[in-house]
């Protein structure tokens, strides 16, 4: 086989990965913000208000909780001036695209150790996959969590590389890392450490005055976030809770104790970070004449840990108030993979002669089993999170019974780009519904409601169901439907996922029986309701209300906090 063809079957494999995950993402992902997404709303008409680039420095730069996010809002200035209207999908793929940005920096240290393409073809197998879900479809998430950890790694390659062109990139790099999320800061001690193990002491100069002015322009009139709840967890739980996170790749490996398979691969994920830091500082002290190639990698892999552990350790201190099986929350799944991206590179660039193929094919079976059991397990994940953004807007969006919205030409209105939902193919079958108790295909609906156990409480309503076996997917299910003489509500069901590996990867069927929700009383106003199902199948729909109606109480929402 010649080279030229090697390369391209290389190449092929490499683009599997990335056109799966890319795909995988636009078969759910939706325009519709969530949570903090709607402050970018209310970020675009101040920069549209701003009358001197003071003003927009200001909107771009304003504090975001703890966070300084002005390279999202930047993004989401830029959708809105060239395509005349903000859309959350196009931030979700900028953010997606900032993640695949760090392949080259990969290929980049591997072929500088004289490493084939062959070797790159393990890491797209790890680094893009459906782990990331909670990232890949939130717009502001996908760009400041992605982005920042994509960032961080070009500034330390370009910080260390000979290069001096490539050293003041690096500097701008680090400034706009730092406006990019909190934990971005971290690049700026990282650099220092690594520019004074390196001996470079007119760059560490450089570096220090860089450094102090963004600290300062970070820290200006900061206030601090007082959203997070204080942690009550004993030191043995942080610890538990660091390894997890640390770990947290490991949850979508079919096991029945998900947060103790991530504690075990973080315990020994951690170890292999220690040995390799105590290796690559111990080579970099020796007096043995090393080769560039291999001080850049020492190097970048000593950065490149202390990103990954520093920021473990302010993520479990800051959020385990919130309990720890958060920790091994997608959007935190970017720092495990990081780890074992490192992990491959540190113990692959040695290897010499035959050994080397089938190192890497063996790694690359495993880095592809990985990847097809993070796209079975998160697969609901996805799925149970669209439900809930469509639902949200049809719930903030149709405030009375006509399902119509109200012309209104305000600036405001026209910011968010408007695109169909699945919703609108149910307003006429809801009417009808409301009027006579039933609409479309009804068949089956009554079992269904039987099987449907409906609980209130004084501030919510439980809805559990044992039996609906659907494998259907995007928006079909079961939604909750509620009516008052004012408006109606929709709520979503959740499904769970399919724990039996033999039908999960021989029958495909990821969804266990039945579904679930939780519907709280605090986002609906008080009255009497009745509640129905409306059951969705590909293109067929039923609704049917039940005979007995419910009293909603008024429940007050509990408020949240926030700096913007």
């Amino acid at each position: 086989m010649n080279k030229t063809f090697s390369k391209i079957v290389v190449s092929i494999f490499l683009l599997i990965p990335v056109a799966i995950f890319f795909i995988a993402w636009d078969f759910y992902a939706i325009n519709i913000p969530k949570w903090d997404d709607h402050s970018l709303k209310a970020f675009i008409v101040d920069m549209s208000n701003a009358n001197s680039w003071t003003a927009q420095f200001a909107a771009l730069s304003k504090q975001h909780n703890e966070h300084r996010i002005a390279l999202t809002r930047l993004i989401a200035w830029l959708d809105f001036k060239w395509t005349g209207a903000l859309n959350y999908r196009h931030l979700m793929m900028a953010g997606n695209l900032l993640l695949l940005a760090a392949l080259p920096l990969f290929h980049s240290l591997l072929h500088q150790n004289k490493k084939p393409l062959f070797a790159l073809v393990p890491i797209p197998f790890l680094w893009l996959t459906l782990a990331f879900w909670e990232n890949m479809y939130w717009g502001m998430a996908a760009i400041q969590n992605f982005g920042v950890v994509t960032l961080v790694l070009w500034t330390i390659y370009l910080c260390i590389h000979p290069s001096n062109t490539l050293f003041v990139i690096s500097l701008l790099l680090a400034c706009l890392t730092v406006v990019t999320s909190g934990n971005g800061l971290f690049v700026l001690p990282i650099g220092a450490v690594l520019l004074f193990i390196g001996r470079k002491p007119q760059r560490l100069g450089l570096w220090v005055l860089v450094s102090a002015g963004a600290l300062y322009g970070y820290f200006n009139w900061y206030q601090g976030n007082v959203s997070n709840p204080e942690s009550r967890a004993s030191f043995f739980q942080l610890l538990k809770g660091y390894m997890a996170f640390l770990g947290s790749f490991a949850e979508s490996v079919p096991v029945p104790n998900s947060f103790q398979i991530c504690i075990i691969a973080g315990t020994l994920l951690f170890l292999v970070s220690v040995s390799i830091g105590i290796n690559a500082l111990y080579r970099l002290s020796s007096q043995k004449k090393v080769q560039e190639s291999e001080k850049i990698t020492d190097l970048f892999t000593i950065g490149a840990l202390m990103f990954i552990l520093g920021t473990a350790l302010i993520v479990v201190y800051s959020r385990a108030g919130f309990g720890l099986e958060g920790l091994i929350t997608s959007r935190y799944k970017i720092y495990s993979v990081l780890l074992l991206v490192i992990a491959y590179l540190y113990i692959v660039v040695p290897i010499r002669g035959s050994f080397l193929s089938p190192y890497i094919s063996a790694i690359t079976l495993l880095a592809v089993i990985f990847n097809i059991f993070s796209y079975y397990y998160h697969l609901v994940d996805a799925s149970n999170l669209r439900k809930m953004l469509s639902t949200d807007q049809f719930n903030w969006t149709y405030t009375d019974k006509s399902l119509t919205i109200a012309p209104d030409s305000t600036f405001a209105q026209g910011i968010v780009a408007k695109t169909p939902n699945n919703y609108k193919l149910w307003f006429g079958s809801i009417k009808l519904a409301d009027k006579q108790g039933y609409a479309g295909v009804t068949q089956g609906l009554s079992a269904l409601m039987g099987q449907t156990e409906l609980k209130e409480t004084p501030t919510n309503m439980l809805v559990s169901n044992n039996h609906y076996t659907s494998q259907r997917l995007i928006d079909s299910g079961v939604y909750l439907l509620f009516s008052n003489q004012e408006r109606y509500y929709v709520y979503p069901t959740y499904r769970t996922r399919n724990r039996n590996r033999k039908q999960l990867f021989l029958k495909q069927l990821y969804f266990a029986p039945g579904f679930y929700s939780d519907v709280p009383f605090s986002q609906m106003k008080a009255g009497t309701y009745k509640v129905g199902i409306l059951r969705q199948e590909g293109g067929k729909l039923g609704i049917l209300f039940k005979s007995k109606q419910i009293i909603i109480p008024e429940v007050k929402a509990n408020k949240i906090e926030v700096n913007w």
